[in-house]
């Protein structure tokens, strides 16, 4: 495939107003055209002919506005892109859109252009695939905010929605479009224009206008801008829009624990800086990793999750799925087959430790102030279901953090240039639990003692892997294969309390009962040394 759609039977027609004379001018505007225009245009992206694609810029009258999209119109029979980016109004008799022209002015809305003219030349189109881009609000306002945020957003989207069209709107109810003052872009465009030209590693070599909706809003919910809406008007999300730049990156393996050069309380501006040091891979999803490559890698703690409780070296994590993708609302139950929640379970079964993000969105008390902050690595270590604060079930994961960390602000100290003193991630105990996974599995998670193999909800398998001369002060034993035994969680117990200890010939000995159990059973070298420290270190009676 040469495009990603018929692009000579395609046309897009970009608007953009940014020099107001009564309005606050968004010269950020004009760079969306520009730039939108030469990813449209560009072969590698999308292939558009130049003559298919019309820019009209800062127009002062509905001719100028309308006549190119009624020409598009007519000539496109596959797809037309309508986008528009400027000021919006609200007529103060209704919920019409008004799209604000180079005169706009709030008293005299008849300076502005109707939407209700824009969507009759669309719906009026022999194209097949019809996708409306608004990067507006519906009432300037100065200091660089397109919108004062007080409309009813939502009946307004409703209505300029047009069926066999694919529309998105930059705002989100009661609150506005952002133009960041001094910035290249507006908010909307700058996501959207982001994730055009850097592509999404993972994902198909096609991006949909729907996987790139879905990319936006999260990158703008992220950063606490307005959450855009869209209505799909009878299509498929599955449109192609364009090439995906980096669907043919390798897929790097899954890694788990800490990433070499990246200390904790790295700080990182965006999801794709993460992605490029590899903490998290993911542009998009919370959870990175699968249970059938050993778990989850890492996970984004960013307040995306209303039931998310974070106290610093313990998170109280919630599980994926189940929310209103326009609204963020929990409106279903939570499923424990979900990708990501299933990496999770696995991650509490094989012990791997997960890399954990802290987004700006999150608690203020453990997050950066702006991006993203890795806070390094956490264990799972429980997880259950209870009714969410939105009403429905969802699944909650306890993670703990595996080294002891006093500074529970570290991400503070790095960003004023502050030595945190020389600490690492704990690399002894990281190869710890990798040495202890292989044990698990060489047993098929099956206790050395009992032979019992228990099972959770969801299918996750439970064994403990003890240390037969304790980690611990004052023990001080090695974290290696020959220091450890694979036993049920009783057994577990039953061992590190000393009430069964292993004898010289790998008899099981009740020291409580002075019974020898059973024969241990062993498929891989124990070293006696160990077994002997645990029976002089619990020996019950006299030495």
């Amino acid at each position: 495939m040469s495009e990603p759609f018929a692009v000579q039977d395609s046309y897009a027609v970009l608007i953009g107003t940014s020099q107001y004379t009564m309005l606050p001018k968004l010269p950020a505007v004009h760079n969306n055209l520009v730039r939108l225009r030469e990813l449209l245009m560009d072969k590698k992206l999308c292939g558009l002919p130049a003559d298919n694609c019309i820019v009209v810029s800062d127009p002062t009258t509905n001719p100028e506005m309308l006549d190119p999209v009624r020409e598009a119109a007519d000539k496109a029979t596959d797809t037309l892109i309508v986008y528009f980016a400027g000021h919006g109004q609200i007529h103060s008799e209704g919920n019409d859109l008004y799209l604000a022209l180079v005169n706009a002015d709030r008293a005299a809305m008849y300076k502005s252009t109707a939407y209700g003219y824009l969507r009759s030349e669309i719906r009026n189109s022999r194209a097949k695939r019809k996708i409306v881009i608004l990067d507006c609000c519906y009432s300037g306002r100065a200091f660089g905010e397109m919108g004062s945020g007080d409309e009813p957003t939502v009946r307004v989207v409703n209505s300029a929605a047009v069926t066999g069209t694919y529309l998105i709107a930059s705002t989100a109810e009661n609150k506005a479009s952002l133009a960041p003052e001094g910035h290249e872009y507006t908010a909307f465009t700058g996501e959207l224009i982001s994730i055009i030209q850097g592509g999404l590693p993972g994902e198909p070599p096609l991006l949909t206008v729907g996987k790139i909706f879905d990319h936006v809003r999260t990158a703008l919910i992220e950063k606490g801008l307005p959450m855009p809406q869209r209505r799909d008007g009878d299509l498929s999300e599955d449109i192609p829009l364009f090439f995906n730049c980096a669907g043919n990156e390798k897929v790097w393996e899954a890694g788990y624990g800490p990433i070499q050069g990246v200390e904790e309380g790295t700080l990182f501006a965006s999801r794709r800086e993460l992605h490029d040091a590899k903490i998290h891979r993911p542009l998009q999803a919370g959870i990175c990793g699968t249970a059938e490559r050993g778990g989850a890698e890492s996970i984004v703690v960013s307040g995306g999750y209303r039931d998310d409780r974070d106290y610093g070296t313990t998170i109280f994590y919630t599980g994926h799925g189940g929310r209103d993708p326009n609204t963020g609302v929990q409106i279903s139950d939570q499923s424990l087959e979900d990708s990501g929640n299933a990496a999770l379970i696995r991650s509490m079964e094989t012990g791997y430790p997960v890399r954990v993000v802290r987004g700006a969105g999150g608690d203020p008390d453990y997050s950066p102030p702006t991006g993203y902050s890795y806070d390094g690595l956490f264990t799972v270590t429980d997880y259950w279901t209870q009714q969410g604060v939105d009403g429905p079930m969802i699944l909650q994961f306890k993670l703990e953090q595996v080294e002891n960390i006093s500074d529970l602000v570290a991400w503070r100290a790095v960003s004023h240039g502050v030595d945190r003193g020389g600490r690492r991630p704990d690399n002894r105990r990281y190869a710890a639990s990798i040495e202890a996974v292989r044990i698990k599995q060489l047993y098929d998670y099956a206790c050395q003692i009992c032979d019992t193999v228990l099972q959770s909800v969801g299918g996750s398998r439970i064994a403990t892997v003890v240390y037969i001369q304790d980690l611990e002060r004052p023990h001080n034993g090695p974290s290696v294969s020959r220091n450890m035994l694979c036993l049920c969680p009783n057994h577990a117990e039953l061992f590190r309390y000393g009430a069964i200890t292993i004898s010289e010939n790998f008899n099981v000995i009740d020291q409580v009962n002075d019974v020898v159990i059973c024969e241990l059973t062993v498929k891989h070298p124990i070293d006696a040394t160990y077994t002997r420290y645990h029976r002089e270190h619990h020996r019950i009676g006299p030495r």
